[in-house]
């Protein structure tokens, strides 16, 4: 089987960092059994590491090391991808892929191109490249693809009695001059307009939905509006995805 590359490493770990080994077989994590595939390992540097996740340079992390993987040893350094298992006052992950300490794998032609150029880290070239995937995976599973611009913002019923919840559902009209993909009535070669429904309340059941502006411009990702909302609009606008730069309209041609 073929060595991963650098995209297919960060696709399967949540975070990746240079370190040193400094011990085997033990760990200072509470409850968690140690064996000869538990290393105590010191960050040299971070490569790829959520928010939520603290692991400055000098952090030691536990690494359950992955048994498809060669044994390590103290003074051992790697470059370790891998997912979190145990957060508390220190971490511990489990190993799900490493290269040597520094050295990173190919990655596909864009991200190759990008790295040639100059243009971004190895890393962040493959975390970019992983984020346009989703985007194209997405969009060709919407019902609409369009590039336009926000002309109108209209609450569906002003006067609306708010309770917890509530969507506070809102009406966007666009502008669209170009229909990358799907059927979407009133908009021909040159151009025309559609609506669409989105939810405008800060609800935590809704925050996630994209809140147009006026004037926003971009490449709106359109869902056919269910059954109960067609007669406000055709398509709802309701995942962070929905709306990108007109640019990525690059991906799906």
């Amino acid at each position: 089987m073929a060595d991963p590359t650098l995209k297919e490493l960060l696709a399967g770990s949540s975070l990746s960092f240079i370190g040193t080994v400094r011990a085997v077989g033990e760990t200072p994590v509470a409850g968690l059994d140690a064996d000869d595939h538990t290393a105590v390992v010191q960050v040299e540097e971070e490569l790829h590491v959520p928010g939520a996740v603290d692991i400055d340079p000098g952090t030691t992390v536990t690494v359950q090391m992955s048994p498809d993987q060669p044994p390590l040893a103290a003074g051992d350094r790697a470059t370790f991808f891998a997912n979190p298992l145990v957060y508390g006052d220190t971490i511990a992950v489990t190993e799900v892929g490493r290269t040597e300490a520094g050295a990173l794998p190919p990655a596909g032609a864009r991200f190759a191109d990008a790295e040639d150029e100059g243009e971004a880290s190895p890393v962040t070239a493959a975390l970019d490249e992983l984020a346009q995937d989703k985007v194209l995976e997405h969009a060709l599973k919407a019902d609409a693809v369009v590039r336009g611009r926000v002309i109108a913002l209209n609450a569906v019923d002003p006067n609306e009695v708010l309770h917890e919840h509530s969507p506070q559902w809102w009406i966007a009209t666009l502008d669209v001059d170009f229909v990358q993909r799907g059927d979407v009535e009133g908009v021909g070669e040159e151009g025309g307009r559609v609506t669409f429904l989105y939810a405008n309340s800060l609800d935590i059941r809704w925050r996630n939905w994209p809140k147009p502006k006026a004037g926003q411009g971009g490449m709106w990702i359109l869902h056919r509006a269910a059954a109960e909302h067609s007669a406000l609009a055709p398509f709802t606008l309701r995942h962070r995805e929905d709306l990108q730069p007109s640019l990525q309209l690059e991906l799906l041609r």
